[in-house]
């Protein structure tokens, strides 16, 4: 036994050492968390945030300039004398200015690297990121922007999309990728405040927060979430909330004579909230009008919506790629040319109301 146990000794010494030594390795490297990238006049300027564990974890900035992504990352590493590294990035931002002149470059550079993972969120910012990294310098880690966004994706209420979605988006046909767009509020603390349609590799079009919530329930991967809409009755009239607790949704093309024709026809079934006192839910007649307008208000949004986007030439929902599907002989540049602007939209709802609401 007592054999064993001078065998056990140096082994459980070892264990503390090489524990010891991960910690030491660890706040003495400079793992880039968040990457920015805005424009200047000769390139572009590139901004780090990491968290300093030699400073109780708190966020820091390095920065770069350079034409390409590689001059940005060599002048961050004569700026720092720990080593930088890309391998626990968790969000590449660009500025509005950089996505509406192209990211392709980054999408290259970055996002192919083998080092970086598929889960990396893509946002855009109203303004150049340099100055969100300037409120964020010196705040603890809870403070980074993507912890914002993975909340709000993990709770149902934004668009899901990250590094995979954007590129199988990016390099697919008939389809174009989307991101979350993020301002600095006058608090100057982060929110989201829409999401950022791309055509090709460049910054189209910016839904507002309005439009991001019936942009969700057009993509049908998560049906889930609160809807706005208003009650009415005789001369009252007043907000009210639908709470999406689930749903489904299947698109069908029809074709003829007359044209193509896209149905979307969804399967809601959830509760109201915050309706009015003046308008009872006991009442079977009142039940029914308030699924009459629910539905008639979603669809007027949502077929605004799908208007929007051929209006705009983006194509985020793949109704390129669901025709392609059906024609052997289908051509990109031929549909979004002539065919996308003449397909007729028609959305149908069947809604089921399983609660009336707190308090009912």
């Amino acid at each position: 036994m007592s054999s064993v146990k001078n065998l056990m000794i140096p082994f459980i010494g070892l264990c503390f050492l090489t524990g010891c030594g991960s910690d030491g390795v660890v706040d003495h490297i400079r793992s880039v968390t968040v990457l920015g990238i805005d424009k200047n006049d000769s390139g572009f300027t590139g901004s780090a945030l990491y968290s300093d564990y030699e400073d109780k974890g708190k966020i820091k900035v390095l920065n770069g300039k350079g034409k390409q992504a590689r001059e940005i990352f060599n002048e961050m590493a004569f700026e720092s004398a720990q080593p930088v590294r890309m391998e626990k990035l968790k969000m590449l931002a660009f500025s509005r200015e950089v996505a509406e002149g192209g990211i392709t470059n980054f999408l290259k550079t970055i996002c192919r690297d083998p080092v970086i993972s598929n889960y990396v969120i893509l946002a855009v910012f109203d303004k150049p990121f340099a100055t969100v990294s300037e409120s964020l310098a010196g705040k603890g880690s809870q403070n980074y922007p993507y912890q914002l966004i993975e909340q709000n994706m993990k709770e149902k209420m934004i668009p899901y999309s990250n590094l995979s979605t954007v590129l199988f988006d990016f390099y697919g046909t008939g389809r174009d990728f989307s991101v979350p767009y993020l301002k600095l509020n006058p608090k100057k603390q982060i929110e989201i405040s829409g999401y950022g349609i791309f055509k090709g590799d460049r910054l189209k079009l910016v839904l507002n927060p309005k439009e991001m919530v019936y942009y969700k329930i057009l993509q049908g991967k998560a049906l889930r979430g609160d809807i706005p809409f208003v009650i009415k009755k005789g001369s009252n009239q007043s907000p009210a909330i639908f709470t999406i607790n689930s749903g489904k949704l299947n698109r069908k093309v029809i074709q003829n004579q007359e044209g193509t024709t896209l149905t979307y026809s969804f399967v809601l079934s959830g509760m109201v909230n915050e309706y009015p006192d003046w308008f009872s839910l006991d009442v079977e007649e009142n039940t029914h009008s308030l699924v009459q307008q629910l539905e008639a208000q979603l669809q007027s949004h949502l077929l605004a919506l799908l208007h929007k986007f051929v209006k705009e030439e983006v194509d985020p929902l793949g109704i390129g790629d669901l025709m392609r599907t059906r024609h052997r002989s289908w051509s990109e540049d031929k549909f979004y040319a002539n065919e996308y602007k003449n397909i007729k939209f028609d959305v149908h709802f069947r809604t089921s109301l399983s609660k009336s609401g707190i308090g009912e």
